[in-house]
C-alpha cells in the first residue's frame, strides 16, 4: 500500500462506500482499536465499519510514513458520533501490509485517561 493508498481508503470511509473501502482490505486482515474486540478477517472489518462505528465526519491527516510492507498515519477526525454530539480527536494507526493490502491496523486515539 502506498500513502495515496491509505489516503483513498480513509476517504471511502468518510464516504461510507464500503465497496471501495474494502478493496483496500486483506482477507485475513486483524483490526486492533481501543473499545472493541480484536476484528479478525474482513468480514468482520466491514461489518464493524458498516453496522457497528456510529462515528461520521472527516479524516484530516497531519503525516505519514509508508514502506513496502508496514506503515503508519496520524492525524485529526472532526464529525459526529451516532447521537450527533461532536468529535474532535487525534488519532495515530499504525499497519502492516500484505500482498498490496491492509493486513494489520492498530488504532491509537489522544484522549485524556487518569
Amino acid at each position: 500500500m502506498t500513502r495515496a493508498d491509505i489516503e483513498a481508503m480513509f476517504k471511502a470511509v468518510d464516504a461510507s462506500d464500503w465497496d471501495a473501502m474494502a478493496r483496500y482490505v486483506h482477507p485475513d486482515v486483524v483490526y486492533n482499536r481501543p473499545g472493541f474486540p480484536l476484528l479478525e478477517g474482513r468480514d468482520a472489518f466491514m461489518r464493524f465499519y458498516r453496522d457497528v462505528r456510529t462515528l461520521r465526519g472527516e479524516h484530516r491527516f497531519e503525516g505519514f510514513a509508508v514502506q513496502a510492507d508496514a506503515g503508519a498515519c496520524w492525524g485529526r477526525f472532526v464529525g459526529r458520533q451516532g447521537d450527533g454530539s461532536p468529535v474532535d480527536v487525534e488519532f495515530a494507526d499504525c499497519y502492516e501490509f500484505k500482498d498490496g493490502l491492509l493486513w494489520r491496523r492498530k488504532s491509537h486515539f489522544f484522549v485524556p485517561v487518569a
